[in-house]
């Protein structure tokens, strides 16, 4: 779940929280007026009562006419009027006062007090308007506004974190030239900044490493040519010959670095094309420092399918070039077997287990015996781009990497 997701559980329970409590207490401030109106409604009652024992002659009296004046009451007279206002008046409340009935009506926001006693009825119109709870609906209205502002303001703040996402994704599809500088003074900005900061030192460092590989390439093409410019002048044919055999394994070593180094940099453009395994095998082993004799002696290639391989022919025959290579380096018998199936190319040799995982062993410089440890990182990074999976199983005596290819491109 989104950091914003999470803001927007926390703002929508915040508003459910804040409308429960003005509902709350809107209706408990409504039960206050009720019970207030009650109250008056009773007092009310209770004196036209006493009036009426007293007097017989309940709303003609002057101190009968001022207590409905200062109780804010005013009588209904006419009777078709009082007839109208009892059918179509809701009823909110009516209760018993002694040996009289009172009930309190309703039309819109204009109350009634509708008093029925066994010798007479009377009908009085509360001059008191109910008003809406104005304060309520205010603090219920600025308490929104203030978590909305609140909303818009964690979410602008978090704005640049997004950015920061969306520049860290471009970083890992291989754009190291993204700018994440923020001139804000907030931790998000510092993040940005440190992140930014250790950008520029990998781009430094992978600028000065390319700078590096590129100018040992172009120094070795140097003597490489001069040495097949003199070797033409030899008399012997057959030193000749195995100059011009070295040179040309010198030119593809450089070759080889060149991809090495394009395809660490994410520079590498793939050519993906479909390919048959037998020429992907033949490919790599034209790679190998090793004359037709030596490859017939040390490795053995079984097809028992056909097996078609959608990946770049070069690179797929670089990888495979490495673990030969490595295959042949390492087996006590210098041989290797290549097996083409159905849906794997399988390569095996005879040989200790590997005493660690394959992710450690193809972990860069990790050899200790022979060589820098690079053979099995190069074909790991290789397997990686080409979105292929490369496993290691030990079987009767025999190390086996296992090349699956899927039955469709990924």
């Amino acid at each position: 779940m989104s950091i914003y997701s999470k803001i927007r559980i926390i703002f929508f329970v915040s508003v459910l929280f804040v409308t429960a409590f003005f509902g709350a207490s809107f209706y408990i401030q409504k039960g206050e007026h009720l019970r207030e109106m009650q109250k008056r409604y009773v007092k009310t009652s209770r004196f036209i009562k006493k009036h009426y024992r007293q007097s017989k002659s309940y709303y003609k009296a002057p101190d009968f006419d001022l207590f409905l004046q200062e109780s804010s009451f005013e009588p209904v007279v006419n009777e078709e009027k009082v007839r109208k206002i009892r059918k179509k008046a809701h009823l909110v409340t009516k209760r018993g006062v002694l040996r009289s009935k009172f009930k309190i009506l309703r039309i819109k926001n204009q109350f009634y007090l509708s008093l029925e006693h066994p010798h007479f009825q009377l009908l009085l119109k509360d001059k008191q308007l109910s008003a809406p709870p104005w304060q309520l609906l205010g603090g219920y209205l600025l308490s929104l506004l203030f978590l909305l502002g609140l909303y818009f303001w964690l979410t602008r703040s978090l704005k640049p974190l997004k950015t920061l996402q969306r520049q860290i994704q471009k970083v890992a599809e291989g754009d190291l030239s993204v700018s994440v500088k923020s001139e804000q003074r907030d931790e998000i900005a510092e993040v940005a900044n440190a992140f930014d900061d250790a950008l520029r030192k990998l781009e430094s460092l992978i600028n000065s490493r390319q700078l590096f590989l590129r100018t040992i390439m172009h120094e070795l093409k140097t003597p490489i040519g001069k040495g097949k410019l003199l070797n033409t002048f030899l008399k012997d044919e057959k030193l000749e010959e195995g100059y011009d055999a070295v040179f040309e394994r010198l030119e593809l070593l450089i070759e080889e670095f060149s991809k090495i180094e394009q395809m660490l940099s994410s520079s590498y453009a793939l050519k993906l094309a479909s390919y048959n395994a037998k020429d992907l095998v033949e490919q790599a082993l034209e790679l190998m420092i090793m004359n037709e004799a030596q490859i017939e002696e040390q490795v053995i290639i079984i097809k028992k399918e056909p097996l078609i391989v959608h990946t770049d022919f070069k690179l797929f025959a670089l990888a495979l070039k490495n673990l030969i290579d490595n295959a042949i380096k390492y087996a006590p018998d210098h041989k290797v077997t290549i097996t083409i199936t159905k849906e794997s190319l399988i390569l095996a040799n005879k040989g200790l287990q590997f005493t660690e995982t394959l992710d450690t062993y193809a972990k860069p410089f990790h050899g200790k015996d022979h060589g820098l440890g690079l053979g099995l990182y190069i074909v790991q990074n290789i397997m990686e781009i080409l979105k292929l999976d490369l496993n290691y199983t030990y079987s009767n005596a025999e190390n086996v990497f296992t090349i699956s290819v899927p039955k469709e491109p990924r």
